[in-house]
């Protein structure tokens, strides 16, 4: 048994009373609860904002064990978090095995885990598709499954923004699964009840239902993920303010409102999400005639570091940094980072750090300005031709 249980289980109530409850009052936020299991279970949900804890235990009596970001407890508040709730950590761009470990040794113990499969956030707010490994994972557990949706968190707290708004959230148990059902699934078939479950289209759902979302400066970290401008095609000459956005170069502009639409008279999308479709497709475009010598971006004041995952500490390695950026790699304080070498790879704090695995260790890169969803294309770009390769 876990030492120290009883206290986690105090804590957990005490925040979900005194802190869950009274924090999520000024978003409206309305929840179906989830009901009493008689066996231990895994609840997955969607993740929208970084008060996604407060919801689920808001909506969650019986205590439950949290999967949470690795690098949490790296900051100040890392020590407390991990003696008051004792989470599970999941580093982010590094290898998954201990936490999975963990998650079965807590479960095979009789606690229940509540964890985010897709990672991390979507910059556009349609839920990011689970891979086999959560199903297989789900379904090697021999526990309960119970999947939760939450809706409206999106507009409360894009993952560009800087700032959260008010408006309504509301929370939904999607489904709920006995370990006797999940036994007589296929790993895929459980894979495909939680990608189904979970799926959500903020943008299309807001057309809908039209929610008000106030607040301060609404605009600003647009730039963080929609780096071409569709009106010149210039990348990472986006500047935003208040609720104001801009193009450098060819002075597009336009304001983000309470609705999370974009108005301007010269804009050709009204939303995040529509200019974001479009920007991945002239992306791999822009990409298809360079070659791997090519000079893509040149991106500055760069910091590159590295992580110790037994302990949790960042060593700074180089400061003020220059890093080149090609369609096969990243150049920077004289190493080279190959995209086909990076293990495993993940982005962190608005877009702005990249945290990678390679043989030679977990690194991290980050600045003010860099806007890194640039880097996660090429990675992914990379990912994908080396299964083409192996197919052929």
């Amino acid at each position: 048994m876990i030492k120290h249980h009883k206290r986690h289980v105090f804590w957990y109530q005490l925040v979900r009373t005194t802190i869950a409850g009274p924090s999520l009052r000024k978003y409206k936020f309305k929840t179906e609860m989830v009901p009493e299991m008689n066996e231990p279970y895994v609840m997955l949900a969607n993740h929208l904002t970084e008060a996604d804890m407060w919801m689920i235990m808001k909506a969650t009596k019986k205590h439950t064990y949290f999967v949470t970001g690795e690098h949490l407890l790296r900051t100040w508040f890392g020590p407390i978090l991990d003696w008051g709730i004792h989470p599970i950590p999941a580093p982010r761009g590094a290898n998954h095995i201990k936490m999975v470990m963990d998650v079965m040794s807590r479960l095979r113990e009789g606690y229940n885990v509540s964890f985010w499969p897709e990672g991390c956030r979507s910059f556009n707010g349609e839920t990011l598709q689970v891979g086999l490994a959560i199903g297989k994972m789900i379904k090697a557990a021999k526990c309960a499954l119970i999947t939760y949706r939450t809706t409206g968190g999106y507009f409360v707290a894009p993952r560009w923004a800087y700032n959260f708004r008010k408006g309504q959230m509301y929370g939904e148990v999607r489904g709920v699964y006995s370990s006797e059902q999940l036994s007589k699934m296929t790993d895929q078939e459980v894979t495909d009840i939680i990608n189904r479950d979970l799926y959500e289209n903020a943008q299309r759902h807001q057309e809908e239902l039209r929610y008000k979302y106030r607040g301060k400066n609404l605009a600003e970290g647009l730039e963080n993920y929609l780096i071409i401008c569709p009106e010149c095609g210039s990348y990472d000459s986006m500047v935003s303010k208040g609720n104001h956005f801009e193009c450098t170069c060819c002075h597009t502009d336009g304001i983000y409102d309470e609705y999370g639409q974009l108005i301007g008279d010269k804009l050709k999308f009204n939303n995040v999400y529509d200019w974001g479709e479009w920007q991945k497709k002239k992306f791999d475009e822009d990409l298809e005639d360079k070659g791997d010598d090519e000079l893509l971006f040149k991106d500055t004041d760069l910091i590159l570091y590295e992580v110790q995952q037994e302990t949790h500490e960042r060593h700074d390695l180089a400061k003020n940094q220059e890093m080149l950026i090609y369609k096969d790699r990243m150049e920077i304080n004289g190493r080279i980072f190959r995209f086909s070498k990076i293990r495993f790879f993940s982005l962190l704090y608005f877009g702005k750090t990249v945290l990678f695995t390679t043989e030679e260790g977990y690194f991290g890169i980050t600045g003010s300005h860099f806007h890194a969803w640039k880097i996660e294309k090429l990675y992914n770009r990379a990912v994908e031709n080396s299964k083409k390769h192996i197919r052929g």
